[in-house]
């Protein structure tokens, strides 16, 4: 008897359900999917104990005829495809015709549905590998499908499902999440027989957006609109001081579909790489559209992955997206000195919660400055009063006081110069009279030679010499950026070595992407470097130079590495702790 055997249809559904249906959220997703593939307007779910003793989707979609509805409970029936040809341009959200079957496989299902023009519908009672019962039914035009029971013909999987309410807040999400990219529909959930969500459709996608996202959170968006060869993208993005602690709100969709692609995730993390502290997160709803013969979506049977074409031309187009949109204006380019007077409003300190200030600092006001399209005001129209703690400097304004980190503030100003003149290709080089003399490890000089262009890009001159006894490289240092040549105390040899390891990462020295994060990382490790530091006495003159340098760059609330640049105490809140108000 041979071993190799064909499976019955019953377990191939069951395994097929294993790949489509994880919990209760997975059945929502498949079913709200086919009713917008259907043309609906209005989605209506309900869900029991999590969603685990019943789900119910009901949508005024274009329904089926019974023949239809018949071969929707087969596996890889669909009326999406039809040819090889379909597979390679598709628009729907749906198309492998294996949802329904692998849901019957695993739950007892009940299908309602009907078509405008048909006078009476057909339900439909599927179980296992076949339609236990099939029969005509008077029912609204659309589809209405319910699902019971999800696991209880295997146990084994229904033991691995969560309690009620965790199952029920993934329903929750992903209902927020399409949501966000359909707005002109109106979603509907009911959980345990109360409603729990309710979106009516609008024709601005704004509203939508202020009405998933947390409280406040989509009111601080700014709009993202782009367009670059059959490639575009819309939506919203957070200014800096707007962050999260993990990519939870990172919504990213392509061509309607929601998707958790790590290509666009990084490329989003990475237009805010030099904004925003380590270990925390934008917030984005961004739409990508492409021609569908440019993405791959046939890639996991739960369809959350996508392939690009050209996966570089999706990262360069969300990059200058979000920078545009960030920083108000082109990347790279300076903002002209805003020259309004200075108004230090309560409105203008706003934090979020998840900037990591205590509800302690919140009370004494002492929360990061919000940035905007334009600096909040003139740095160069502040008093300075004195410097504190050999670190921040003490300025005075019209209505309260502005304490500035003098090496976070510096290290922005170099920041931009360099990044600005490297992108413009004008980074003067200043040759030593002196070499530097420098000695690196083996591994850390094989990596800098290998990449020597990237060297002088950044306007370093490295001379590498022979390996010594010890394992060690000597290396003289011939030629700096002129930015950056009178700053002494600039550490290069620590600076060159941070660089060699970042080339050797993991994926960076084989990509172009990966050799421009390299080239990113270097300049803004120099800026560091070079920045004035803790314990450096700045005269007034000097304080006036720092101010006027941030009036001259473009806006950023925080230091290249995400360390705030200032902090706001307010009169009014001074007053309040002082007792001189009520």
């Amino acid at each position: 008897m041979p071993s190799v055997r064909v499976l019955p249809d019953e377990l191939v559904n069951q395994i097929a359900a294993g790949e489509v249906v994880e919990r209760p959220a997975s059945v929502v997703k498949e079913l709200v999917e086919n009713s917008l593939d259907a043309g609906a307007t209005q989605i209506r779910v309900a869900i029991r104990d999590g969603g685990m003793a019943q789900v119910l989707v009901a949508d005024d979609g274009s329904g089926m005829s019974r023949e239809d509805a018949v071969l929707a409970f087969e596996r890889h029936a669909t009326s999406k495809l039809a040819t090889l040809l379909d597979l390679e341009r598709i628009e729907t959200l749906g198309f492998r015709g294996e949802a329904l079957p692998s849901i019957a496989s695993v739950a007892r299902v009940r299908l309602c549905t009907r078509r405008p023009q048909d006078p009476v519908g057909t339900e439909l009672v599927g179980e296992g590998a076949g339609i236990a019962r099939s029969a005509p039914i008077a029912c609204a035009a659309g589809s209405s499908l319910e699902v019971a029971e999800l696991f209880g013909r295997v146990p084994a999987r229904r033991k691995f499902l969560k309690s009620p309410v965790t199952e029920a807040s993934h329903v929750v999400r992903w209902l927020e999440r399409i949501a966000l990219v359909r707005p002109d529909v109106r979603f509907e959930l009911e959980r345990d027989g109360r409603r729990a969500l309710l979106f009516l459709p609008t024709a601005v996608p704004r509203e939508r957006v202020i009405a998933v996202l947390p409280p406040g959170t989509g009111e601080a968006l700014v709009p993202v609109e782009a367009e670059q060869g059959g490639l575009a993208v819309r939506g919203f993005v957070s200014p800096t001081h707007v962050m999260r602690s993990g990519p939870s709100e990172l919504h990213l969709y392509v061509n309607g579909r929601p998707v958790r692609d790590r290509l666009l995730q990084f490329a989003v993390r990475d237009a805010y790489r030099d904004a925003l502290p380590p270990g925390r997160y934008p917030v984005a709803v961004l739409f990508l559209g492409a021609d569908p013969e440019l993405v791959d979506v046939n890639v996991h049977p739960a369809k959350w992955e996508v392939r690009f074409r050209d996966p570089r031309a999706v990262s360069d187009l969300l990059r200058r997206a979000i920078g545009q949109a960030v920083r108000g204006g082109a990347v790279g380019q300076g903002v002209p000195a805003y020259s309004e007077p200075l108004q230090l409003e309560p409105a203008s300190w706003v934090a979020d919660r998840s900037i990591g200030a205590s509800e302690a600092d919140r009370s004494m006001g002492r929360v990061p400055m919000r940035p905007s399209d334009q600096r909040p005001f003139a740095f160069s129209k502040l008093r300075f009063l004195g410097q504190a703690l050999q670190l921040y400097l003490v300025l005075e304004g019209e209505s309260g006081l502005v304490l500035l980190d003098q090496h976070a503030a510096h290290e922005r100003i170099l920041f931009e110069r360099l990044r600005r003149a490297l992108q413009d290709d004008k980074l003067e080089r200043q040759e030593l009279l002196i070499p530097l003399e420098l000695e690196l490890s083996r591994a850390d000089a094989e990596t800098l030679a290998e990449h020597q262009s990237l060297l002088e890009r950044a306007a370093l001159e490295l001379e590498l010499g022979e390996a010594g006894a010890r394992g060690t490289v000597s290396a003289r240092l011939r030629a700096l950026p002129a930015l950056l040549a009178e700053r002494a105390r600039t550490d290069w040899p620590e600076l060159l070595r941070e660089t060699a390891g970042h080339l050797r990462e993991p994926g960076e020295r084989e990509s172009r992407d990966g050799l421009e994060r390299a080239l990113h990382q270097l300049v803004a490790t120099a800026a560091c470097h070079s920045a004035v530091r803790q314990g450096d006495r700045l005269d007034a003159r000097a304080v006036t130079a720092l101010l006027a340098g941030l009036d001259e760059e473009i806006w950023f609330a925080n230091c290249p590495h995400g360390r705030p640049i200032a902090l706001a105490l307010d009169r009014a809140e001074l007053e309040r702790r002082f007792l001189r108000r009520g």
